[in-house]
C-alpha cells in the first residue's frame, strides 16, 4: 500500500513528533537533567505508551525473535538518544546544529536495508545518489546556518 495515508501516518506525523521531541529533549538538558535521568523518564513514558497501545490495538504475538529485535532496536535508540542528550547537556550544543546531522540516519537505514534486508533491488541508484548528496549537503548547510 503506497497511498497517502500510510505515508502520512507512518512518515509525516512521526517526523513532526520527533522534531518536537528534540525541542523537549533540549529543554530537559537546559533544565539540568542529564542523560541518565532523561533516558529513565523517556523509557518509562515509552513503557506506559506500549502498555496503552497493547490495550487499544489488536494483539500481536510475542515471539522471542521479535522481542530480541525490539530489544536491540531499543538499545540502539537509547544509546543514540543518550548521546544526543549528553551533547545537549554537557556541551550546550544547540539542538538546531545537531538535528540536521542525526537526521542523516535515513542513509544508514537505506544502506542496512539494502545490504541485509535485500531491498537493494528496489533502489534506483541515480535517485539514491542524488538524494544522498542532497541529504548530506542539506545537513551541512542547515547545521552551519
Amino acid at each position: 500500500m503506497t497511498g497517502f495515508w500510510p505515508l502520512f501516518v507512518g512518515g509525516v506525523v512521526p517526523a513532526i513528533l520527533w522534531g518536537i521531541t528534540a525541542i523537549f529533549q533540549k529543554q530537559s538538558a537546559v533544565s539540568g537533567v542529564g542523560s541518565s535521568a532523561y533516558l529513565i523518564a523517556f523509557g518509562l513514558t515509552l513503557a506506559v505508551a506500549g502498555g496503552i497501545s497493547a490495550l487499544i490495538w489488536r494483539p500481536a504475538p510475542w515471539t522471542a525473535e521479535g522481542i530480541g529485535f525490539a530489544g536491540t532496536a531499543g538499545f540502539c535508540f537509547a544509546l543514540g538518544t543518550g548521546l544526543i542528550s549528553f551533547a545537549l547537556f554537557a556541551y550546550g550544543v544547540p539542538v538546531s546544529k545537531l538535528a540536521p546531522i542525526w537526521s542523516c540516519n535515513v542513509l544508514v537505514t537505506l544502506a542496512v536495508g539494502a545490504v541485509f534486508l535485500g531491498e537493494a533491488a528496489e533502489v534506483d541508484i541515480i535517485k539514491l545518489s542524488a538524494g544522498t548528496l542532497l541529504i548530506i549537503g542539506g545537513a551541512i548547510l542547515v547545521s552551519k546556518a
